[in-house]
């Protein structure tokens, strides 16, 4: 039997939040410390433990949660972590989380391009010849 995308994002979110010792050696490699508000003054297992929280259906710190809105997705954390957990993907689930995914009001801004559909048609224009437009647009 297969479960929903958000029973699945809740079961991963407990798991890897149950792995996770909050060390913050994620925190210390990732490369968008220095644009997420007070995360650098901030100490990262601190950081990481609010990350957690997210995880664990709690709002986080406020450094956690400019740390979850900063993540670009690069990957550096993973590598870093001593676990051998994959922090980045733990990231992922926070930031969806954190964007109010699984019905709860979001805890960081959510961006919402109302243009977003008409952009992707207009590149997919570039790339698809006139009888896959005719099909697929």
């Amino acid at each position: 039997m297969s479960t929903g995308l958000a029973e699945r994002i809740r079961a991963e979110s407990a798991r890897l939040a149950a792995l996770c010792v909050a060390c913050g050696e994620c925190v210390r490699a990732c490369p968008m410390t220095a644009y997420a508000a007070g995360v650098e003054a901030a100490a990262p297992n601190a950081v990481a433990a609010g990350m957690r929280d997210v995880l664990q259906d709690g709002e986080g710190t406020p450094e956690a949660r400019a740390w979850i809105a900063a993540c670009t997705r690069s990957g550096v954390c993973s590598p870093a972590c001593p676990e051998g957990l994959d922090a980045a993907f733990m990231l992922r689930l926070a930031q969806w989380r954190a964007k109010g995914a699984l019905g709860t009001p979001p805890l960081i801004p959510v961006k919402e391009d109302t243009q977003y559909s008409p952009k992707v048609k207009a590149f997919a224009r570039l790339t698809l010849t006139e009888e896959e437009q005719a099909k697929w647009l």
